[in-house]
């Protein structure tokens, strides 16, 4: 049996649950233990009431990582609205231990109020239309209202907790290495360089994908890049 050398928690994006990064984790070393986060409402959470309010949200899924922490060393790899919790997680110091590195993925700089915070106030089929334009919706989803009306619940319920998000200029960075995936053809990835003035470490970047939305398409690529800059440390 393998044993585990580093702890790598996964945040997903808006409407995500622990299943979203299947194909990406099933790549990554063996000698990685990673967790997805599950949020409220989600799959093993599903009893539970969905959270909308980001402190509230951001308090829970710090609980959710004290519950499965060991005495490794961690990572954290956020994906859209799991970036902001991870940036947040990290500089509020809401998670403990030895941080190796940090991943962020689709998400600009956060010192820039994006338009995707005022998602939540669209109609419904305006929503849905902005959802698609993200690439990251199957068409077939469309053919079933039914479906399609259960299936956006927690991506609108998650919208309006990235509606709450205020970047405080308190002075606290990413202390740790830091890795930034993006789409350049991603809005919701603007300015993304800017993620430079928020980590303390080294900041790398790579282009994945032609929307936002690359981890459906490029997870392969996404093993890739998280094997080689946690290698170090197995």
């Amino acid at each position: 049996m393998n044993k585990k050398k580093i702890q790598l928690f996964l945040l997903p994006f808006a409407g995500g649950n622990s299943a979203s990064f299947k194909r990406l984790t099933d790549l990554l070393d063996s000698h990685i233990e990673v967790i997805s986060v599950e949020y409220a409402g989600r799959l093993s959470r599903y009893k539970e009431d969905y959270i909308t309010d980001y402190e509230k949200f951001l308090e829970d899924v710090a609980s959710y990582i004290h519950g499965r922490r060991s005495d490794l060393p961690i990572a954290v790899l956020g994906y859209s609205l799991g970036s902001v919790l991870a940036f947040d997680l990290i500089t509020k110091r809401k998670i403990g231990g030895d941080l190796k590195h940090c991943f962020i993925c689709a998400r600009g700089d956060l010192r820039d109020e994006s338009v995707s915070q005022r998602y939540h106030e669209l109609s419904d089929n305006e929503f849905v239309k902005r959802m698609m334009e993200l690439g990251g919706f199957d068409r077939r989803i469309l053919e079933n209202q039914r479906f399609l009306k259960i299936y956006m619940e927690p991506v609108r319920r998650d919208y309006m907790v990235w509606s709450q998000y205020k970047y405080r200029e308190i002075g606290k960075k990413i202390p740790c290495d830091t890795t930034v995936m993006y789409s350049p053809k991603d809005p919701l990835s603007a300015n993304a360089y800017g993620w430079r003035d928020l980590t303390e470490g080294n900041t790398d970047f790579y282009e994945l994908g032609d929307n936002h939305f690359f981890v459906h398409q490029y997870y392969s690529e996404m093993a890739g890049i998280v094997n080689r800059h946690l290698d170090k440390y197995l």
